[in-house]
């Protein structure tokens, strides 16, 4: 019992670093996701309900997990919480990369921009969708810091299907702008 001990910790004890979080990869969110756009004009975007409907998801699957931990966590297992935190921070890390890599091709929807360039270096050397794999790992972080099971179901069943569908929607318009040479770079990619 005294094991089980070291390894949890009540609400109470957790709520204080649990907000502070909260806050702060809030802010860091919204600064690095929308604050940030490519400076390239963009000459047309595909699937707008890509990018809408997947944000909606996240932000649900987010509150969910606020809710569920307010409502229904009572004890916190610590060690559930360290990884989903760490999780947390490898998705962020990811994140900022991903957007950096892509420099002013960046955007939050399915587009081409004037002189739209075909990244394959940086983590594009290895993964075709780094962006969207990040939003997996922030997701399953942030359920699991909470320890919100439920949420982290949701994760799974509905923001991942989603992702994928954009994926693949990105992927027959990249293919379209660069044709055999985006054919060539996604053949030995991992997501």
């Amino acid at each position: 019992m005294n094991y089980l001990y070291t390894f949890t910790s009540s609400n109470s004890k957790f709520l204080p670093f649990y907000i502070v979080f909260l806050i702060v990869s809030t802010f860091e969110r919204i600064n690095s996701t929308f604050i940030f756009t490519g400076k390239k004009i963009t000459k047309i975007i595909y699937h707008r309900w890509a990018f809408i409907i997947p944000l909606s998801t996240y932000l649900l699957i987010l509150f969910t997990s606020m809710i569920e931990f307010f409502l229904t966590v009572k004890i916190v297992n610590l060690i559930i919480s360290l990884i989903g935190f760490v999780i947390f921070i490898a998705g962020v890390l990811l994140r900022k990369k991903s957007i950096s890599g892509l420099g002013e091709n960046w955007s939050l929807y399915i587009e081409i921009k004037e002189g739209h360039e075909l990244i394959t270096d940086g983590v594009y050397k290895i993964l075709k969708h780094p962006y969207c794999l990040a939003v997996i790992f922030e997701l399953i972080g942030v359920c699991l810091l909470a320890n919100a099971f439920f949420s982290l179901i949701m994760v799974f069943l509905i923001q991942a299907p989603l992702l994928l569908i954009r994926v693949n929607l990105e992927e027959r318009v990249l293919i379209d702008y660069f044709g055999d040479a985006y054919r060539r770079y996604i053949r030995d990619k991992i997501l």
